[in-house]
């Protein structure tokens, strides 16, 4: 194994938003093989990078934005932007619905409608980097994706209403209980992961993943060795490698334990 990456909430963290205090000793161990831990999230780089101890947090590659850029060492070494047209045609059907909390992830910021900075507490677990803003149209910046918070238990039926709507090449795929993201379906974690693996020079069949949400679903399929936790979506279960423990009981921490000791 020469490279393990790993999604973060429902999967890394425990659902307080906490990791086992095991993983620096394990992380040193990881560098002594050689094998190279990736972070891969739907969230912000600046909301990943804070999670980890300073001397470890410049080490790791960030697969951020659910695959629409990678950082490494706070250079943004990769990006997929949005066309302006298909940011404004999805940015025009998710605004509609004004019960929902939407984000619109550019380049150099987030940005959230001043309407919601009510929620600020909410927001700043997932999203550290954020300009609240009068209108979407103040926007000036490059767009990766949108993301969407839905607050009233009804995010199925949304999920439908604008997968019937909106440009086919756009993919929209749950992040979490209450989020969903909207971004093109030919980037996602997986395509991103393959790109740092071709950039690092290393094979699929020496790579390993841990997810559990649908977003992951691709990025699980792209290594030879996929781990879906026990409380993930089932057809990421369908499609891994092996099934470990859940995030609650550190699954990830306990897979890396048999890893270091040649268990795949």
């Amino acid at each position: 194994m020469k490279l393990l990456a790993t999604d973060m909430d429902g999967t890394f963290l425990r659902d307080d938003k906490s990791y086992s205090e095991e993983f620096n000793d394990l992380y040193k161990q990881m560098l002594k093989k050689d094998i190279q831990f990736v972070i891969a999230s739907g969230n912000q780089y600046e909301a990943l990078v804070c999670k980890f101890d300073d001397d470890i947090k410049d080490d790791l590659y960030y697969l951020c934005e659910n695959g629409t850029k990678i950082v490494y060492r706070g250079d943004v070494i990769y990006k997929h932007c949005l066309e302006t047209d298909d940011y404004q045609h999805a940015l025009n059907i998710l605004k509609e619905d004004e019960e929902c909390m939407l984000v619109v992830s550019g380049v150099k910021h987030a940005y959230i409608l001043k309407k919601f900075e009510d929620r600020k507490d909410f927001i700043t677990l997932f999203i550290k980097n954020i300009v609240f803003v009068d209108s979407f149209d103040e926007i000036d910046d490059e767009i990766l994706k949108f993301s969407v918070a839905n607050f009233d238990g009804k995010i199925e039926d949304r999920l439908e209403v604008i997968k019937k709507r909106i440009n086919p090449k756009f993919r929209v795929v749950t992040t979490g209980n209450v989020w969903f993201d909207i971004f093109y379906k030919t980037i996602n974690k997986g395509t991103s992961l393959q790109h740092l693996l071709d950039l690092l020079g290393i094979s699929n069949e020496e790579a390993g993943a841990f997810g559990d949400q649908m977003n992951d679903y691709e990025m699980l399929q792209t290594v030879k060795y996929g781990y879906a936790m026990a409380n993930a979506m089932p057809p990421v279960k369908e499609v891994a490698y092996q099934v470990i423990d859940s995030n609650e009981n550190d699954g990830v921490i306990l897979k890396i334990k048999e890893i270091l000791k040649g268990n795949y």
